[in-house]
């Protein structure tokens, strides 16, 4: 377990196959050595070993029944997309991995970590209790919750849960039940920014309009006092196809020395998600990827960084 004076751990269940950039993603994680990254799995454990990656082997039906003994439900989905609804559990499912840390949470593996100590420094997280990468919702590529009773069993409000998490369709329970306990405010809020903002300015200009003013509505809301830190880190790039980004976007990307860098503002992000870059459930039909978009391999020095693009992951050429 880390050292730090909060100690993190971020719950990956996974089951299949790892995805090609596995490597990379592993490699992000150890670089933020003062988080313990805890995976289920099913698939390979990598050879190179790293004192802040645990990998715990099992089967995803042996996952799904120790899940539903600790909830007391019967939880046996046939795909495993199901397992983001059992995000808002793993407090009580992985209660006793969870004893000796001080938060606890949850992520996507379509990701290259940034630098994240310097987004979330100790004196930030001793002030708040629920850090989102959103503003306005907890963000399923990354939430990191404080491990106390309060916040572990707030799962349990949700209406209709066990019928929820026992269908097979995803019902959102992370994103849109548990942000909706944490911040009830969320339901009016998104309502005006897909049914007002985007439906009479674009995606685009409503994007840009919604963040800029999220600060000011989050002081209104008073959500320091709730303990809450949401705040848009611009994570995912909304990539429009037509060569018009916006502001906060770019196409290119650099990770280096444990930091990703938007390459059009210059501006470190505390991760890049790369959603819409690859095949996704979002926009079918509008990625940009081919089946050769990897070409990092086993011997590759990270040192020299790595570009992500719509061409893919690639050495940097500007070393």
């Amino acid at each position: 377990m880390n050292k730090d004076a909060n100690h993190i751990a971020i719950i990956i269940p996974y089951f299949g196959q790892w995805p090609e950039w596995i490597d990379v993603y592993f490699y992000s994680c150890r670089n933020n050595n003062h988080i313990d990254w805890i995976f289920f799995t099913d698939c390979l454990i990598p050879q190179t070993k790293s004192s802040n990656l645990f990998f715990y082997p099992i089967d995803f039906e042996e996952y799904c029944k120790n899940t539903s003994n600790k909830l007391n439900i019967h939880f046996s989905p046939q795909c495993a997309y199901k397992l983001c609804d059992l995000r808002p559990f793993y407090g009580i499912v992985h209660a006793d991995i969870l004893k000796a840390y001080d938060f606890w949470g949850f992520g996507d593996l379509d990701i290259i970590w940034g630098n994240l100590k310097k987004f979330y420094p100790d004196d930030l997280l001793s002030k708040y209790d629920v850090f989102s990468t959103h503003n306005d919702r907890v963000s399923g590529h990354l939430t990191i919750i404080r491990n106390i009773q309060k916040y572990n069993h707030l799962c349990l409000q949700i209406k209709d849960w066990q019928a929820k998490l026992c269908s097979e369709i995803n019902e959102q329970l992370d994103e849109a039940a548990f942000s909706q306990l944490l911040f009830p405010e969320s339901r009016i809020i998104g309502k005006i920014y897909r049914q007002v903002l985007m439906k009479h300015l674009g995606w685009r200009r409503a994007r840009n309009i919604y963040c800029s003013i999220f600060p000011l509505i989050h002081s209104l809301l008073r959500t320091r006092k709730r303990k809450l830190f949401f705040k848009e880190q611009y994570t995912t790039p909304i990539l429009s196809g037509d060569g018009h980004i916006s502001k906060n976007d770019s196409e290119n990307w650099l990770y280096k020395d444990n930091k990703i860098y938007n390459l059009r503002t210059g501006r470190e992000h505390i991760y890049l998600h790369f959603m819409l870059y690859k095949k996704n459930n979002v926009r079918p039909g509008s990625y940009y990827w081919n089946e050769d978009f990897y070409s990092l391999d086993s011997t590759f020095d990270y040192s020299k960084g790595v570009i992500v693009d719509t061409k893919g992951i690639s050495p940097n050429a500007n070393k």
